[in-house]
């Protein structure tokens, strides 16, 4: 886990104070008496921001950068949402690779906040990005990470005492050169090659120097989609509000107990859902789901765009309309945040089903019900559009 350690000062403790509420103002927000002495907590995402806010239940409320229907592709930050970075004691990112446009923002004005790259947490499963239209064709064996998880070993991510079974991770704490990833034109979804359709020279990519620089390989960052990673990343903001504040840290380590339990019921309970549907084929708007359709074995056959937010040559779509054909695909799946037009023309003259996806849970209330919430939709959604009632 990459984390940037602070200096603190009263000057410091004053000035962020300042910031907060001058902060708190242009938002909106009305601080309380609950969270005033907690640390300053800025996430990303709505998913990280649900997991934190698990975490510090009782405590404060984190706050959080991409809201809504935002997406992390292009992200420009907001002057308010700039006081709070100044003003953080602690940032949880997933990292560069997911939201390159924060890299600079982060580093230059949460200079003396804890950094935590998530993407290189402790316990994270690391699955590496498909390329091309269709995935069928790739091995899926994916190195030596093992999926096939009893859970019994959930409790351990709580507080990182013991990940024996993700010793293939360990080298992930090296990760100096992440911010140069500043220049990415915005990759939630290493589909995030705009206007690279033909995706030919991934390995050229600036969106994946970073990482490709230390592991010779670029790496899915839609870790939250797989439960055991949302476990990880509980234990791993557990760990960290723990040290920053010791007051609180057996709330802490118990708020990220009792998620690891919540969320390993709703993944038993996901996976008898998803079991009448194995085997059947789908393709998603673009590739966000790897690490859900991973863990629970129920794998995109495609994706129909690389880039969310560039647009589809004719050749592409004519290879996706192709592939539904040939594969006999039973849905296809929009996402909430695009043009749902793609999708349409892709589906012209093709008997499968339409139905949407969201990995971020943009439509969901913020709060610590938000990370289970998405879960159970992106199965319900899979289970109903594959099953044949959407």
């Amino acid at each position: 886990m990459n984390i940037r350690p602070s200096s603190r000062s009263s000057f410091r403790k004053i000035q962020r104070s300042l910031l907060l509420s001058t902060a708190a103002l242009c938002l909106g927000a009305v601080p309380t008496s609950a969270s005033a002495d907690a640390p300053s907590v800025v996430t990303t995402i709505k998913p990280l921001h649900s997991i934190a806010s698990a975490v510090m239940e009782g405590v404060g409320s984190p706050h959080i950068l991409i809201d809504g229907a935002a997406s992390p592709h292009g992200f420009a930050l907001k002057p308010s949402q700039a006081f709070l970075l100044q003003g953080a004691d602690v940032v949880f990112w997933v990292g560069p690779e997911l939201a390159p446009s924060l890299a600079k923002p982060i580093s230059s004005m949460a200079e003396d906040a804890h950094v935590v790259e998530l993407m290189d947490a402790t316990g994270i499963d690391q699955l590496k990005i498909r390329e091309g239209a269709n995935f069928d064709s790739h091995d899926h064996a994916h190195g030596d990470h093992d999926h096939d998880h009893d859970h019994d070993d959930h409790e351990d991510h709580a507080g990182h005492d013991d990940h024996d079974d993700h010793d293939d991770h360990a080298g992930h704490d090296g990760h100096d050169d992440h911010e140069d990833h500043a220049d990415h034109d915005d990759h939630d979804d290493h589909g995030d090659h705009a206007g690279h359709d033909d995706h030919d020279d991934h390995e050229d990519h600036e969106d994946h120097a970073g990482h490709e620089a230390a592991h010779g390989e670029a790496f899915d960052p839609h870790i939250w989609l797989n439960p055991d990673n949302g476990i990880a990343i509980a234990g791993a903001m557990a760990e960290t509000l723990a040290e920053l504040d010791p007051d609180n840290a057996a709330t802490y380590r118990e708020n990220a107990a009792n998620f690891s339990a919540r969320v390993e019921a709703l993944e038993g309970d996901i996976a008898k859902q998803l079991e009448p549907v194995s085997g059947k084929k789908f393709v998603v708007f673009h590739d966000a789901y790897h690490h859900f359709e991973h863990h629970f074995g129920i794998e995109a056959s495609g994706a129909i765009t690389l880039s969310p937010e560039a647009l589809s040559s004719a050749d592409r779509i004519a290879e996706v309309r192709k592939e539904i054909k040939d594969l006999d695909v039973t849905c296809v799946f929009q996402e909430p945040q695009f043009d749902a037009k793609l999708v349409d023309v892709v589906l012209e003259g093709s008997s499968a089903r339409k139905a949407t996806l969201d990995p971020l849970g943009t439509q969901l209330t913020n709060g610590p019900d938000l990370y289970p919430e998405l879960l159970d939709n992106l199965s319900t959604s899979l289970a109903d559009c594959l099953g044949g009632q959407s």
